[in-house]
This record gives structure tokens, C-alpha cells and sequence, in this order.
């Protein structure tokens, strides 16, 4: 967003070597017509840029003084500040109704696609907690570098805790119990999604379903309010039916 045109800022510049000038003879140090003009003059009056003072009747223009300008830039930065928290406080009144079952859906494909899926997890997670059911081994014969240097790092970072439930037989899964605090994970044993290689994410008002293809691995993020509360009704009962 520009604070000023190149209009403006010609109009600026022949004030402060004018002092102050009316119309006609700033027209004739930027060369730019009158009617354009009037209406760059206008946006500098606006912008507290320019005053206007009356001469024996006719209308004269100065510029800020150059020693006002740091105070001039501060109430901009203010000014674009409140603005913008005012617009995001209104966007999200708009958001806030009740649940439907109208689903936002958004695919990803390939490895930095689903890189993009696993990233929304951890940025957009309020509650700080995602419930998973995962293919364990099967992720990390796909995505293991970006797991450890990536995603678990970041996830780690901005405190977003996990409950997870993978086979019974995943070796990397019971490797990791190990690693349960510093992964800020509890997981839980039982044989399913065993050997399909996939897994489910679910985290306030979204689910997110990824495959690991090995050539194409891709995946969905559904956000529905109704749907990701039965997907964690559904985790919640294997939860107690699983083993530690």
C-alpha cells in the first residue's frame, strides 16, 4: 500500500521548493494538468500533507513542515495498525455462526503439497492439540526427513501437543515412546489403519487425511465443525479402546 502517489510526490517536492504556491504555479513546476491536479492537491489535504491558506482571495498550498514529518509517520503506522485490527476483529465476527454442514476442502499433492497440509496443523491450531491415527511405519518411510527436521520441530515449538494411535506392530511407533516428552506425544496401540498407509489428523474444526504414496503422496484438509467433532467422538472411543 503506497502512502503517497508519484503524483503526490511531485506535488511535495515543487512545494518544498516553492515554500507555497497556488494552483497555476505548481501546475507549471510539475507539468501536471490542471484537473489531475486538483485532485492530487486534495489527496495531500487529506492526507494532513499540505495545508491551504487564502491569499486576497486565492487559494495558496504549503507542505508539512520536513520537521514534522517522523510525528506524520508515526500516526500512519498507528492509524494502518487500529485499521487492521478493526478488520480482522469484523471478519471474524462474520465467521462466527452456527455449525452447518457445508465442508471448505482444500487438496494437496506431492511431497511439498503435503508438507503445506502437515504446516496448517501446527499454524492454525488454537487448542493446541491434534488427535491422530496414523500409519506410522508407512510415514515415515515417505516423509522422515521432514518429520524430524520439520514438522515435529516446529509442531514442538508452538506447543501443539498430540494424541496418537498406530498399529501394534509399528516399529518406529514404539521407538518413539521414548521420545514421548520431548515429542510432547501419548500414543496408544491397536491394529488399525495397519499397513494402508495413511493417516488422520483431527484438530479443532478440521481433518486432515493424508496418503503416502511414495511417488505422489497428497491429502485434504476438510474444515467442518459437525464432521471433525464425529472424527474425534471416533478417536476418543479407540483412544480407550487401545493399549499404552
Amino acid at each position: 500500500m503506497e502512502l503517497i502517489n508519484n503524483k503526490e510526490k511531485r506535488v511535495l517536492g515543487a512545494l518544498n521548493r516553492l515554500g507555497n504556491a497556488p494552483i497555476s504555479k505548481i501546475a507549471k513546476e510539475t507539468l501536471i494538468n490542471r484537473s489531475a491536479l486538483y485532485h492530487t492537491v486534495e489527496g495531500l489535504l487529506s492526507k494532513g500533507l499540505v495545508t491551504k491558506i487564502n491569499k486576497e482571495g486565492v487559494a495558496y498550498f504549503q507542505p508539512l513542515p520536513l520537521s514534522s514529518y517522523e510525528d506524520w509517520s508515526k500516526r500512519q503506522i498507528t492509524s494502518v495498525s487500529t485499521q487492521a485490527v478493526e478488520l480482522k476483529e469484523w471478519l471474524g465476527s462474520q465467521n462466527r455462526q452456527l455449525p452447518t454442514l457445508h465442508s471448505d476442502i482444500r487438496y494437496f499433492e506431492g511431497i511439498e503439497g503435503v508438507e503445506n497440509l502437515y504446516a496448517d496443523s501446527w499454524r492454525d491450531n488454537d487448542e493446541k492439540i491434534i488427535y491422530a491415527i496414523t500409519d506410522y511405519d508407512k510415514a515415515y518411510d515417505v516423509l522422515n526427513d521432514f518429520m524430524e527436521k520439520e514438522y515435529f520441530p516446529n509442531r514442538v515449538r508452538h506447543g501443539v501437543q498430540v494424541k496418537s494411535i498406530v498399529p501394534k506392530d509399528a516399529l518406529t511407533g514404539k521407538r518413539d515412546i521414548t521420545r514421548s516428552k520431548e515429542l510432547l506425544r501419548d500414543m496408544r496401540f491397536i491394529n488399525i489403519f495397519k499397513n494402508l498407509g495413511i493417516e488422520i489428523n483431527i484438530y479443532g474444526s478440521k481433518i486432515s487425511i493424508v496418503a503416502f504414496d511414495k511417488i505422489k503422496p497428497s491429502g485434504v484438509i476438510i474444515k467442518n465443525e459437525i464432521i471433525a467433532k464425529a472424527f474425534k467422538s471416533i478417536f476418543e472411543h479407540l483412544w480407550k479402546e487401545a493399549k499404552k
